[in-house]
């Protein structure tokens, strides 16, 4: 067995499946067999993959118009160095989003008169996205029990390693709307979280530290190089407490910092701060509690300059140890000054179909008051179909 590092065990390539608990047949296309073999690819060969296609549709109160896009995401990792305190390994993740018809998801949220979006980052305008968004070095060293140091080296989705929270995560896995699916109070959520970088992470017991540099003009497709020369950065620092990961009473909480050094007037240009805490806490394997708040100091990009989320969730609604019903409620300040607090709340429940088909019905509900008057309220209904292999 390969020895891994705090910051590892909740993120690397080990797929929890095969499990119980699917509502139909065990599986789909891929069974136990597929998943068992998988994982032990990964301890034989050093080698895993995985990722999931998934296709949201959303109909919205205030203008009766469908909006649907697909989601596909393939990740996957190579280890070739393997010491008994030691480890190295390539990871690599591609994914690519494609709008579904006429609008896209910016298009739709302003049909329903919303600052922020209920489907996650906005769809390009293109109607279709490709990134290369992640393609690294990684490598640990162990210095004793539970403690150790790391880096990280190459194109980096730093999203994934900072303010990260298991049931707010950015790929819509439990609820769907931005406010509850990113910390998008952050200015370099969404707009500078990919590109080339490095990271150093230290850790010992369940505390640790974690900072990085990257490109912070970079196109968000691919390496870029001759961007990164320039010298106009994001720069993070995290300190963080995980007790129990991935367990029955997991806690954790993390404190996130950053600074985007790009020249220009503020508050639409120029260099920008951003800080953010995030916690999290099961109970016996049945409920969980979380939040996320991000605020946006001078560089006011995002949609909201400073968003507050919580939600509980059943962990094992009805029996069915693999689903999931949530309630998230959020209150986000516009950057733009001529719009009113925005607040809503999503129910989300996922169903474990088979192995590797889940599909999560949602509903929202939107509210603001802007100063001249105006007031939006407004509901919105969804549904999330996964396949993940």
């Amino acid at each position: 067995m390969v020895k891994t590092g705090t910051y590892l065990s909740g993120r690397g390539p080990y797929d929890s499946r095969p499990f119980k608990g699917t509502h139909l047949v065990d599986s789909l296309i891929f069974g136990d067999d597929f998943f068992r073999s998988k994982n032990q690819r990964w301890i034989d060969e050093g080698f895993a993959f995985g990722g999931y296609v998934a296709v949201n549709t959303q109909l919205g109160s205030e203008v009766s118009t469908l909006h649907s896009m697909s989601e596909t995401l393939f990740i996957g990792a190579w280890e070739p160095l393997r010491k008994s305190n030691e480890a190295g390994r390539v990871v690599f993740g591609l994914a690519h989003d494609h709008t579904i018809g006429s609008q896209t998801t910016r298009e739709f949220a302003n049909r329903q008169g919303l600052v922020e979006t209920p489907d996650d980052l906005d769809t390009s305008p293109d109607k279709t996205f490709t990134t290369l968004g992640l393609l690294a070095w990684e490598h640990e060293f162990h210095t004793g029990p539970n403690q150790g140091w790391g880096y990280r080296a190459g194109q980096l989705f730093v999203t994934g390693y900072f303010g990260s929270a298991v049931y707010l995560d950015d790929d819509r896995k439990f609820f769907m709307a931005r406010p509850l699916a990113t910390p998008a109070g952050a200015q370099w959520v969404g707009n500078n979280d990919i590109g080339l970088g490095a990271n150093l992470l230290l850790w010992r017991g369940p505390y640790y530290v974690s900072v990085a540099a990257i490109d912070g003009k970079a196109n968000r497709k691919y390496p870029q190089f001759d961007s990164l020369l320039d010298g106009q950065l994001l720069y993070l620092a995290e300190v963080g407490f995980e007790r129990d990961l991935d367990g029955p009473n997991e806690a954790i909480f993390r404190v996130t910092t950053s600074h985007l050094d790009l020249p220009g007037q503020n508050p639409g240009d120029g260099p920008g701060q951003s800080l953010m805490l995030t916690g999290e806490r099961r109970f016996d394997g049945e409920w969980v509690a979380f939040f996320r708040w991000s605020k946006s100091y001078n560089r006011l990009t995002a949609d909201y300059q400073e968003l507050l989320s919580v939600g509980t969730a059943w962990l094992r609604p009805f029996g069915f140890s693999q689903d999931f019903l949530g309630l998230g409620i959020f209150v986000g300040d516009p950057s733009n000054p001529e719009r009113g607090d925005e607040s809503g709340a999503e129910l989300s429940y996922k169903l474990q179909l088979t192995q590797d088909i889940s599909v999560m019905p949602d509903l929202q509900y939107w509210h603001r008051d802007d100063p001249d008057g105006q007031r939006t309220s407004t509901w919105i209904g969804g549904i999330r179909a996964n396949f993940e292999f």
